[in-house]
This record gives C-alpha cells, structure tokens and sequence, in this order.
C-alpha cells in the first residue's frame, strides 16, 4: 500500500480518529469517576449515550464535505451531493435528538426513541437516494 493518500482522504481519518480518541477519553472518565463513586451506573450509560450523540452528529454534519469517488459526470456528482446533504441532515437531527433524549429522558424512553430516531433518518436518507436515482434513470430515459 505505496500510493499516496489524496489530502482529504487522510483529513477525513484524522477526524475519525480524533473523534474516536475523545470518545474514549470521555469513557474513561466516565468510568473512573464511577470507580471513584461520585457517579452511579445509570449516569454512567447516560453520559456515554450522550458523547456517543454529540460525536456522531458532529462526523455526520461534515458527511457533504467528505472526499467520495470520482463522479463519472457533473449529473452524477450533483446527485451524489444531494444525497449527501440530505444524508447529513438526516443523520444530524437524529444524533442530535440521541443525545438530548439520552440527557433528558427516562432511560427506559430513550433506549426506544433514539434507536427510532436514527432508523427514520436512515430510512429517509434511503428513500431520498432511491428518489433521486429513479429521477435520474428517467431523466435519462426520455
């Protein structure tokens, strides 16, 4: 593996490694001060959930800037930066809603909710490339 990385390739795993490093920083104080007793296990899940949101909505926000495959053509790489923005909203919004349910919610809520939050931004990130691609096709068709 001799070839060089493109810039923005090697910036997009730096910030997923930076992010994963503060991540686990984070568990590891969350664990150290439940060691200590000044937190108790709940607290402990809580405030990992809520790292856990607020990281990925972070890496989810950069999704549009992120380096992809070269597009074939200019349809194609409008295409493909329609799906990543509605994507990174998608995808946002729901971490964000994890965090804040995991925050402020009965555990017992947030466990079901926020799952169900990243599913419905999954599913209409789906739909949305499955909508844009059939317009494609047809536009292509006529």
């Amino acid at each position: 593996m001799s070839e060089k990385l493109h810039p923005r390739i090697r910036q997009d795993i730096l910030l997923g490694l930076k992010l994963g490093a503060v991540m686990i920083g984070a568990s590891l104080l969350l664990a150290l001060a439940r060691r200590q007793g000044w937190i108790d296990a709940t607290l402990v899940m809580r405030g990992y959930n809520v790292i856990l949101g607020l990281a990925m909505a972070a890496y989810c926000n950069l999704i549009p800037k992120m380096y992809g495959p070269p597009p074939r053509s200019l349809h194609h790489a409008t295409l493909a930066q329609a799906v990543r923005r509605v994507s990174s909203w998608t995808m946002t919004l729901a971490f964000l809603v994890w965090a804040a349910l995991w925050a402020f919610v009965p555990q017992e809520y947030a466990r079901i909710v926020s799952m169900a939050a990243v599913g419905a931004s999954i599913a209409i990130s789906l739909g949305y490339t499955v909508w844009k691609s059939a317009a494609c096709r047809a536009s292509r068709g006529h």
